[in-house]
């Protein structure tokens, strides 16, 4: 009997116990990579909409009514403004994000009142830029 029994404990295999935190690390790390590519994604289509409005839309003068950076590193400051589109009895107010590179220190914005160009699609006003804030390259 002797001999089943220490055959019985050679022929099982080691069990290896895991932490309980690696699946909660995978989980994690897994959402961290797809925010990453999704933040990505999402900053690409919105330069790529506001080379659009850039290059199609019609041309008009705004006002910037409010400059907000945000606290967190690495995100885009907003730069609301307000217009007047052709032909139309009420004006809109917008909000362009702006995405230009920050490399060479602190990208300067316009200060608020300050007059800027404005381009817009005539057939959807939300759908504004302030023009000199639109980086003529995709990053």
């Amino acid at each position: 009997m002797d001999c089943n029994l220490r055959a019985s404990i050679v022929a099982r295999p080691p069990v290896i116990h895991m932490p309980i935190e690696l699946p909660s690390l995978i989980a994690f790390c897994g959402g961290a990579v797809l925010a990453v590519i999704l933040s990505g994604k999402i900053a690409w289509r919105g330069a790529v909409v506001s080379q659009h409005v850039l290059k199609y839309g019609q041309l008009t003068e705004g006002t910037v009514v409010r400059v907000w950076r945000p606290p967190v590193a690495g995100s885009f400051p907003r730069v609301y403004f307000e217009f007047l589109p052709v032909g139309s009895q009420q004006s809109v107010r917008c909000c362009h994000v702006d995405r230009r590179s920050l490399t060479g220190g602190v990208t300067s914005l316009p200060a608020i009142g300050a007059r800027v160009a404005v381009r817009y699609l005539p057939e959807r006003p939300g759908h504004a830029v302030i023009a000199r804030l639109v980086s003529r390259f995709t990053h």
